[in-house]
Parts: C-alpha cells; structure tokens; sequence
C-alpha cells in the first residue's frame, strides 16, 4: 500500500532525499571538527606536553599528563599550528569530496536518461557508507587517522555525493510530474533538503553531547543504508527509453555504449545541453538559469564560511556551537516557505519562475546586506527571518531548466547544474574568505558588501531575463496558434467575404470590420487554452 501511495504522489523522492541529506549533514557535522583533533594528533603524535614543554611519549606512562588536543587554548603557539595545518587539509578535504562528484555528476546525467535513476540515487549513499567504515577505522588506528580520513573524503566523492544524488531525485520529479505542477514538486524536495540538514545538524550535535562520535557515525550508517533500501524497494526504474516509440527506442539502445556510467562521452553531452541550439530562444533561458545557480551558490556558501568567522569575533563572540543553531535555524525557516509559500506563489497566484527568482533575490539581497551591520545576536537572528524566502530561488530556478529542454535531457541538464553547484561551493568559499580576511582590518562587513554587490547584478540580470522571456513567450504563442489550430479544430477560421463574392475558398478575408459577434469568435480562439472547448 505505502508503495503504491508513494507511486502516485512522488513521495520516494522526497523521503529519500530527506534520509540522504538528514545522514550528509550528521557527517559534516562530525568529520569537520573530527578532522581538527585528528591533525592535532598526527603534529603531536611521538610527543607531549608537559609542564608546558615537549616531553618524548614514553614518559607519559611514568608522570602522566593531560590531553594537548583537548585543550589547545591553553597552547597559543600549537594552536596556530594545528589550525594552519588544518586549514590546509580541510581545503583538501572538500577538494576530495566535491571535485570527483562533480565529474561523475556530469556522466551520470546522459546514462541516468537512458537506463533509469535508481543507481544515481543510491550511489552517494553507499558512498557514505564505505567513508563511515573508513572514520571508524582512524579510530582504532591512530597512527594512520589522518590518511584515513581522506581516503573516506575520497570515497564520498568518488560515489558521488550530493551531487549525483540531487541530480538524479530532480530528475525523477519532473519524469514523474506534469510540467504545470513541476515548480512547486521541485519545491517540495528543496524543502526536504533544508529540513534534512536542519534535522541531521542537530541531532549529530545532541549525539556528541549525550554519546560519542562512534554512536553518531552508526546513526550516519543507519540513515543512510534505510536510504539504500527504500530505492530499492520503491522507486520505480522506468527510463526513458519506455516513453519512446518502438523505433527510437531501439535507436536509444543502439547508443547505449557511447552512454556508459564512467563514459567521457556522457560528460561531453551534459555539457553540449548548455549550449545546444533550441528553438523560440529556449537556449538562452538555459544558459541564463544555469549562470544564475552558480552565481547563486557561490554567493550563498560564501555567505555561511564569512558568516562563520563574523559570529566569533567581537563584538558578538559566539561560541563555536552557537553557528551550529543558526544554521539549524536557517535551514528551518528556508525548508517552511518553501513548503507553504511556494505552492501560493507558483499555482495559486500563477507567478512565473523568473518572477519567483526576483522575489527571493530581493529578499537574499536584503538579508545580505543587513549582515554586515549586524552587532547584537538578536540582529543576526532577525537576518535569517529576513533571507527566509532565499530559498525559492534554487528550485524555481530548476524548474525553469527543466522547462527549457526536451525530455530525454532532464539528467543531462540536472547533472550539469548540480555540478556546477557543486564546483561553486569551492570558489565561493576561496573568493569570499580572501576578502574577508583582506578587508578585517577595514569593516568586517565589507565581504558582506561584496556579496549584495554580486545579488544586485543577479537581480538586475533576471530582470533582463523576465522581459525576454515575455518575448519568448508572445512569439512562441503566434507560433503555436498559426500550426497547430487548422489540425486542433478540424474547421475553417469563421470569415466575411465582399458582396457578390462568388469565392468558395475559406480562405477569402474582408477588408471590412467585422461585426461584433464574429469579433467575439474570433476572440475566444485565440484566448482559448483547450482547442476541443471552442465555441460552436
């Protein structure tokens, strides 16, 4: 029964991405701060400290002594080390992770369109898996924890990680949804996203407290593997190749070498979407949207790492859990907009994607720039308030994607946003942190500045966007009326001929007015949605 529910209304996705992103964030959360005391221990490893003074390991048996990794406040000098160090290998760290899921987004998205999307949506998840089993092991070998740990970063991102996986759930959604519906789907499973990390940072938190990092990487493992088991219980597999007609089908399986999972021919095509020629000027609303989701993720992750730093310092001093909570916060309020707002925007006041880009921009921007000034702790509470409908602007901005292309390139096309996405989370990071280093010593809030700056720019581009689209859209409908309405009808365009016109010809036109009814016929074919309900 809850097979067949979920079937109907396209609940597998969204709980699988829910159990995926609940799992991703319960490891980020851990294996960061982890990473730390893993590098402080490998720069510390054949020595101690005691009584402030570097001691050989041998004698802590003898006169014992405390944990140096666990109080590194009380050593400035090795603390300036250890976090040197560690900024080096966490840089590392997420280049492991999101370069090698990048690429493998990218040839998972031609071969996901022929042979179905239960694979890519289960790959990131074993992914985790392995790296789980290899952070376990770093544990019981100390010696060799710090190689571990990056073989199990590598891991994640060989498998994918969010990029394949977010690419191959938007993928089903739209296979499975009607266009019209498809903006508030998409929505939906952005919601999931946000209220799976929300979910997923919060309980790897109260795991720590309560337990240990062991218990929270079982819990990791658990969500995960729950996540493996649903796809392959209740996602259905049915490819494209099952919507086609018998001969291209046939055609589709002829090609299916060119398209193999690790083929560099599926990186060529995802890529070639971007720049395919279409008709009626759908490929410049491609390379529009796709141009605006990097800009976007680069701005937004730029955003948090600044954010991160700008809530440690004076005058507000948070502690380091108290970004932990905001974050929670922020992914809260992003995930309820976007589950009760979104749906009013975009079926009950018919708002377009482009119009729904421009509110959450307004909104992003305002959110931005207020950060910078930000002073007391109830202001930065209220920024997150103000940034709330941020959200919308991810999945409206996919669902315009998925409207731009034929249907055999939904995989290619989420494959090729998804790692762009993924990409723009290093630049964003790199870009914004530099500035906010370099302008400390000017306004903390200039990298703020900055970032409203690239949002003004953005805003001013959909602004741009939104009037050709209207263009696009006004010669897309003459178009479409002057092909398709003699074979919808099935009869003659009512018309008025001369007097003592003996013509037979249906296509004989006056040059008089035509009288007030027939102008109301003529009326209600062009404005009629459905060529069957036309007045008689």
């Amino acid at each position: 029964m809850f097979g067949y529910f979920c079937h109907l209304t396209g609940c597998e996705a969204e709980i699988v991405f829910f159990l995926y992103k609940t799992g991703e964030a319960m490891l980020d959360a851990s294996i960061r701060p982890f990473l730390v005391d893993v590098v402080c221990r490998d720069l510390t490893r054949d020595l101690v400290m005691m009584s402030r003074v570097w001691t050989e390991k041998t004698e802590l048996f003898v006169n014992g002594t405390m944990d140096v990794c666990r109080n590194l406040e009380m050593y400035p000098a090795l603390e300036a080390s250890v976090q040197e160090r560690s900024a080096r290998f966490l840089m590392i760290y997420r280049i492991l992770i999101n370069i090698p899921a990048a690429f493998l987004g990218l040839m998972c998205g031609a071969w996901s369109d022929h042979s179905g999307r239960k694979l890519p949506m289960m790959l990131p998840s074993v992914g985790s898996v392995t790296a789980v089993l290899l952070y376990l092991t770093s544990l019981v070998v100390p010696r060799h924890g710090l190689a571990l740990v990056m073989a199990g970063a590598l891991a994640q991102g060989i498998l994918g990680k969010s990029s394949v996986i977010t690419m191959a759930v938007n993928s089903y959604i739209v296979d499975n949804t009607h266009r019209d519906d498809r903006t508030r789907k998409l929505g939906k499973l952005l919601a999931m996203n946000f209220f799976g990390l929300f979910f997923g940072s919060l309980l790897s938190g109260t795991l720590q407290d309560l337990s240990n990092l062991q218990m929270t990487l079982l819990v990791v493992s658990m969500f995960h593997g729950l996540s493996v088991v649903i796809v392959g219980i209740f996602v259905s597999d049915e490819t494209q190749c099952a919507r086609m007609a018998p001969s291209e089908c046939e055609k589709m399986k002829k090609d299916e070498a060119k398209y193999g999972l690790l083929s560099l021919h599926g990186i060529k095509e995802s890529l070639y979407v971007l720049v395919k020629p279409r008709p009626h000027g759908a490929r410049l609303i491609v390379v529009v949207a796709f141009l605006a989701m990097v800009i976007h993720q680069t701005c937004k992750v730029g955003e948090q790492d600044i954010t991160v730093l700008f809530v440690q310092r004076p005058p507000l001093s948070w502690p380091p859990s108290g970004y932990g909570y905001l974050l929670s916060l922020d992914y809260a309020v992003m995930g309820g907009c976007l589950l009760l707002l979104l749906p009013i925007m975009s079926r009950g006041i018919r708002m377009s994607d482009v119009t729904i880009v421009m509110v959450g921009l307004c909104f992003k921007l305002v959110r931005t720039l207020w950060a910078g000034f930000c002073t007391e702790t109830w202001m930065v509470y209220t920024s997150v308030g103000i940034g709330a409908m941020a959200g919308v602007i991810t999945s409206a901005l996919r669902s315009l994607l998925s409207k731009s292309v034929e249907d055999d390139e939904t995989g290619k096309v989420f494959a090729l946003a998804s790692s762009g996405e993924t990409l723009a989370k290093l630049l964003g990071s790199v870009l914004f942190i530099n500035i906010y280093a370099a302008s400390l010593g000017i306004w903390p809030g200039l990298a703020y500045m900055c970032t409203g700056a690239v949002y003004i720019l953005l805003l001013v581009l959909m602004v741009w966007l939104y009037r050709e689209e209207k263009v696009i859209t006004q010669v897309n409908f003459m178009h479409d009326f002057t092909r398709k309405l003699p074979d919808k009808t099935k009869r003659p365009i009512p018309v008025i001929k001369e007097p003592g016109d003996k013509s037979k010809s249906d296509e004989t036109f006056s040059l008089l007015p035509l009288c007030s009814s027939s102008g109301d016929l003529i009326d209600s074919y062009v404005k009629a949605k459905d060529w069957n309900q036309l007045p008689e």
